[in-house]
């Protein structure tokens, strides 16, 4: 099994995304007042790709506030036909986690007129620019694929849990792998899978709280009788049951169902 020394417990990762909003906020207050300076110097190029960085952050947030309303609203995403539970990912989502890429992307455009527009030797704000598009192009590049946009995210079947990606890509995972959610690193769950290697999941856009998969996982590997419930009429009510907030997790400051 692979160790990843800068794991995050679960709860942390939960607790961390307000964080996550407060830093954005702040680097959004920040490029706004520097902006102040292009704009005196009359600098326009300067002006623009500043400007350009806050729309990106200020963007980025909103979808971040959008993803805690649909986590707040969990429950109606997801989905039973008899023979398995899915869990649906809103077209909120789908648009917000493509709309924050592309516009990332984007930066790297947005520099290079920058650059060609502006002043010799002002290199700050390009540089800044083309780091957030190359950044961008890296997270948007693996998703550009045949299934992008695809809805399903979890399916929980009496044989075991297949997570799929915005992209369309599906990893099936057996009950008897005894699936366990260790973290967080870098975006992504990362899941102990028995004799395999750990696999990571992306979960940027997930509308589930940590703590919640991390029990939907454990739950399920472990109990048989409650794996039998998720191909009769009781397997919608089960999970539910099981990813049903607990205290500690409605009073922490997570993003979680609401009442």
């Amino acid at each position: 099994m692979t160790r990843h020394s800068q794991i995050d417990p679960t709860a942390l990762a939960d607790k961390g995304r307000n964080i996550v909003l407060a830093i954005l906020a702040l680097i959004c207050l920040f490029v706004a007042l520097i902006a102040i300076f292009p704009y005196r110097a009359g600098n326009i190029p300067a002006l623009t790709g500043l400007l350009y960085m806050g729309f990106v952050v200020a963007c980025t947030i909103i979808s971040l506030l959008i993803l805690r309303r649909q986590i707040s609203i969990g429950k109606q995403h997801w989905v039973s036909d008899g023979m398995c539970v899915e869990l649906i990912s809103p077209p909120a989502l789908i648009w917000a986690e493509l709309g924050v890429l592309s516009l990332l992307t984007f930066s790297s455009i947005v520099g290079i007129i920058v650059q060609a527009l502006g002043p010799r030797g002002a290199w700050m704000i390009p540089l800044g620019l083309s780091t957030m598009g190359m950044i961008g192009l890296y997270c948007l590049f693996p998703v550009l694929r045949p299934g992008c946009g695809t809805r399903l995210r979890i399916s929980l079947s009496n044989n075991g849990v297949e997570l799929t990606r915005i992209n369309g890509r599906t990893d099936i995972i057996p009950w008897q792998a005894h699936p366990r959610l260790t973290g967080v690193y870098q975006g992504h769950a990362v899941i102990a899978i028995k004799d395999h290697e750990d696999l990571r999941y992306p979960i940027g856009y997930l509308p589930l709280s940590m703590r919640q998969f991390e029990r939907l996982l454990s739950t399920f590997s472990r109990s048989t009788r409650l794996r039998a419930k998720l191909s009769g009429p009781e397997a919608l009510s089960t999970v539910l049951a099981v990813l049903e907030p607990t205290e500690e997790e409605r009073t922490d400051g997570s993003w979680t169902w609401s009442h």
